[in-house]
């Protein structure tokens, strides 16, 4: 079936998947093998160049792969994708395809932990220096721009502070000033925003969030044109090799199949979860796009579409202890990293995901000790809640 053409929903469905050819089987196969057998036709073909359809190891290309990536590629409304075995490993690969040693980056200010530790302890080793930027704003980025810039690298929803860039701004900047946008698209999915639509050249995910969803997948999206696709492709992917199971690669594919189902009922929950909390005696603040409240709600209700996402964090009275006790006091909200996932997730941004950085360094970023982080569920929001409100009876 051809979903070019096809609203959002039906590609969800059906892009990059139909009944297996030869059996009929409606759920596409997995393809669990390292190495491919040529035919004499295939063998000639390959050597002629062209490589069409043709496997020949699973470090290279593998079908489900390929299934998974269409899929991804067409909701993202790009060219081509490149599933990678990690969100990290989609950021690492994508990145040292522009940058080498000499280079520069220009960063937003807050970034996911790991990419912090990237950008601060692995990349300076490279020779790659970062500048972290508090605004990005065409004025900052002009003053920060250098020479060996080559790449500026932002997030569609700061992780974990959940402040909104108005990303057109450094889209148009970094065409015009040739230099290679990324962004990392996790937090919001193509479900409400499609950067590429609007100017980017590199989309990139942690899959194991919304794209999956469903918290038995790990894996990483480098969504772009297809010229740097292959250029990806063909040499800093082939040669580190982080290239996804195609297990994982079935599992995404299972997943994304409800993306648009899943992420309406974790914006719908998000919301009516941080106007409650607004309203709570024993919360100091509520950070969540969706509320009027929040300082870039205008630019995300402009930026957005179909919700705010599931992410809301918070602020309780005190510092880091009561913001664990209220953390342990919850039942059904589950103490754990990662986000995304069907489950109600929680998580202290200064003890985990950002724990590695010193207190000024968090502070910079705008993390506070007693800041809390929620991945919303699509369990029955009156249920959430009303876990949340008795752990908050702890401080």
């Amino acid at each position: 079936m051809e979903t070019k053409d096809k609203k959002f929903a039906t590609r969800v469905v059906h892009a990059g998947q139909h009944p297996d050819h030869e059996t009929g089987a409606l759920v596409s196969p997995m393809y669990l093998t390292s190495t491919f057998v040529f035919t004499p036709e295939k063998m000639e073909r390959y050597m002629a160049g062209d490589k069409e359809g043709i496997y020949t190891y699973g470090r290279s290309r593998n079908p489900t792969q390929n299934m998974f990536q269409e899929k991804i590629a067409s909701l993202e409304g790009g060219e081509m994708a490149l599933a990678t075995a990690s969100g990290m490993a989609a950021i690492s690969t994508a990145l040292l395809g522009t940058v080498h040693a000499g280079d520069h980056i220009i960063a937003c200010k807050t970034v996911y932990g790991g990419t912090h530790a990237l950008f601060t302890s692995i990349f300076p080793e490279l020779n790659i220096e970062v500048t972290f930027l508090p605004e990005m704003t065409p004025a900052a980025l002009d003053a920060a721009k250098r020479p060996n810039t080559k790449a500026v690298y932002v997030e569609t929803v700061l992780n974990p502070t959940l402040e909104v860039l108005d990303l057109q701004p450094v889209f148009d900047w970094a065409r015009a000033n040739k230099v290679r946008s990324f962004v990392d698209n996790t937090f919001t999915t193509p479900y409400l925003y499609r950067p590429i639509e609007h100017g980017a050249d590199v989309v990139l995910h942690s899959t194991t969030k919304y794209i999956n969803g469903h918290g038995d997948h790990i894996g990483g999206a480098i969504v772009c044109d297809a010229v740097y696709h292959e250029k990806l492709r063909s040499s800093v992917y082939q040669e580190f090799g982080p290239v996804p199971s195609p297990f994982a690669c079935w599992l995404g594919l299972r997943g994304l199949k409800t993306l648009h189902l899943r992420m309406r009922a974790h914006c719908e929950n998000a919301m009516k979860l941080a106007e409650w909390l607004e309203q709570h005696p024993k919360v100091v603040s509520v950070s969540y796009p969706g509320l009027k409240s929040h300082p870039q709600h205008d630019v995300a209700a402009r930026q957005f579409e179909n919700g705010f996402g599931g992410m809301v964090g918070f602020c309780v009275e005190g510092g880091i202890r009561e913001a664990q006790k209220v953390i342990n006091a919850m039942q059904m909200a589950y103490y754990a990293v990662s986000l995304g996932d069907l489950d109600t997730l929680v998580e202290q941004p200064a003890t985990m995901t950002h724990g590695k950085m010193g207190p000024e360094a968090r502070k910079a970023m705008g993390i506070e000790d007693s800041y809390i982080r929620l991945s919303v569920g699509v369990e029955d929001v009156d249920d959430i809640i009303a876990d949340i409100d008795n752990a908050l009876k702890q401080i």
